[in-house]
């Protein structure tokens, strides 16, 4: 692939644009909620690799990442508030709190907005955790890395549909 000189001034213009999206702090609560709530069991690397998800669903766009944490069954810790119509993360986000994690996930979240957040996933927009069951939908995708109790997978087709509604 042959890279132009508009191509990449766009390219490092994106770059620049999420390296410097802001998220509001209770965004920052609700997205480092969804990480402890969904690998603090794994530790920092985990959670890192949750959020490099996260991320790469959003493609790379920080501020569409709270829209990604909060779209409909898409993370089982999350599915409390997001199956409903006007959701309140206030229980997610107190359960969250209380896990000794819950400092370095918001870490995690913050370097994310600064663009200081490596994708150690490999590009994986799914995971799973290793239960004995393997989900019908990894068929079509490709193994990235395994951390901890989680499989990650990168499907090969882009979904701009991983990206909810954000009040």
């Amino acid at each position: 692939m042959r890279i132009t000189g508009c191509s990449l001034l766009l390219l490092l213009g994106l770059q620049a644009q999420a390296a410097n999206a802001e998220l509001t702090h209770y965004e920052r609560l609700v997205v480092a909620s969804c990480l402890v709530l969904e690998a603090a069991s794994e530790g920092e690397q985990g959670m890192h690799a949750v959020l490099n998800v996260i991320v790469n669903r959003a493609n790379g766009d920080v501020s569409r990442v709270p829209g990604v944490v909060c779209r409909p069954k898409q993370f089982t810790a999350m599915n409390s508030a997001t199956g409903v119509r006007n959701p309140d993360y206030g229980p997610i986000i107190e359960r969250a709190t209380r896990d000794a994690n819950f400092s370095l996930a918001y870490d995690l979240v913050v370097r994310m907005e600064k663009g200081q957040l490596k994708d150690i996933t490999g590009g994986a927009d799914h995971y799973h955790a290793e239960n004995g069951e393997t989900p019908y939908w990894t068929q079509t995708m490709k193994p990235t890395c395994t951390i901890g109790l989680h499989t990650f997978y990168r499907s090969d087709k882009a979904k701009p549909a991983l990206v909810a509604q954000y009040p």
